[in-house]
């Protein structure tokens, strides 16, 4: 007669983080890194007193528009880590994180709400961009269809906002050095694609990645030709 299985035995260990999960795919990775460079670009271009640079200016803010229309989409079809509804946090997740909890999902809760916020300066910093002028040498697009207040008002706004953006990247920088200085993997991320995560791999998705892509191009180009 068998013996019966012991209850430590029969009991499923519980799922434990590893450090090889894929969470983020090719296609996200990719973007992550033309989106930090078009934003230094941006930065850089506006910023220089060089007139030269503002014909570039504008190109890098059509580059980074098609960024974001591009992102936002694939937050809706994208791999499953990228999705809108991976991002979801609040304070008082935030609090228990920085408390000692650790995140049960592919994103840390003070990372999705940097990343929101993120997205949130750079798409109002864009926005204000296409109705920007300063009267001289350049305006955005779209300046000629704006009253003389609202120009004056977004051109007020894209000259303050990229301080926030600024101050975004080195919170980001800054939690990444501190992960740096742990040892932690989580900086190697957006370069191997995998961290330490009890979550499902996600999946690169090629094709719907060059779909997107396409779609986004042509709202900005058939926008752009537009107006």
């Amino acid at each position: 007669m068998s013996e019966a299985p012991s209850t430590s035995a029969a009991a499923a260990p519980p799922p434990r983080a590893t450090a090889g999960v894929l969470v983020w795919e090719w296609p996200l990775r990719l973007w992550h890194w033309l989106f930090a460079a078009c934003i230094s670009g941006s930065l850089y271009t506006g910023l220089s007193e060089d007139i030269s640079l503002l014909a570039w200016h504008l190109r890098l803010g059509y580059c980074v528009l098609g960024l974001l229309l591009f992102r936002l989409l694939w937050a809706i079809w994208g791999g499953r880590h990228a999705r809108f509804s991976s991002y979801a946090t609040s304070p008082g997740r935030i609090l228990a994180y920085f408390k000692g909890i650790p995140a049960t999902g592919a994103h840390t809760p003070p990372g999705s709400a940097l990343i929101l916020i993120m997205w949130l300066l750079v798409t109002m910093q864009v926005l204000a961009g296409l109705f920007a002028s300063d009267e001289i040498f350049t305006e955005g697009p779209l300046a000629r269809y704006g009253s003389d207040e609202w120009v004056a008002l977004m051109t007020g706004a894209h000259h303050r906002i990229f301080w926030l953006i600024i101050a975004a990247i080195l919170v980001h920088l800054s939690a990444h050095a501190v992960y740096a200085l742990r040892r932690d993997p989580m900086p190697l991320s957006m370069f191997t694609g995998r961290k330490p995560a009890s979550v499902p791999p996600t999946d690169q998705r090629w094709i719907a990645a060059l779909l997107t892509a396409f779609a986004a191009v042509a709202l900005v180009w058939s926008g752009l030709e537009l107006v």
